[in-house]
């Protein structure tokens, strides 16, 4: 998996994606998402350090079956949180 931590005024935003998922672009209806380097890194992380970088995130973005996997796994979302852009499961976590 892949991560990046993004601080903007003053929030913390973690992305974190399937490795095979960076530099692709995901088409859905009308709808095209680039899962580039400037917003998901280059960095593969443990599964530790991506679990640390989800509790300390006010926001989170993912994209990819394993990632999503892992989340489930750790109790973080469950299966009726994630939608689908053209198959490739996401979802996005906001603390509140």
């Amino acid at each position: 998996m892949i991560g990046k931590k993004h601080i903007s005024n003053g929030q913390i935003i973690f992305a974190c994606c399937d490795d095979e998922l960076l530099n692709t672009k995901i088409s859905f209806e009308n709808i095209t998402i680039e899962i580039n380097e400037g917003f998901y890194g280059i960095t593969i992380m443990s599964q530790k350090e991506i679990l640390k970088n989800i509790n300390e995130a006010d926001s989170i973005n993912v994209f990819g079956k394993k990632t999503c996997s892992f989340l489930i796994d750790n109790k973080i979302i469950s299966k009726d949180q994630i939608i689908y852009f053209g198959g490739i499961p996401h979802i996005q976590i906001y603390k509140l």
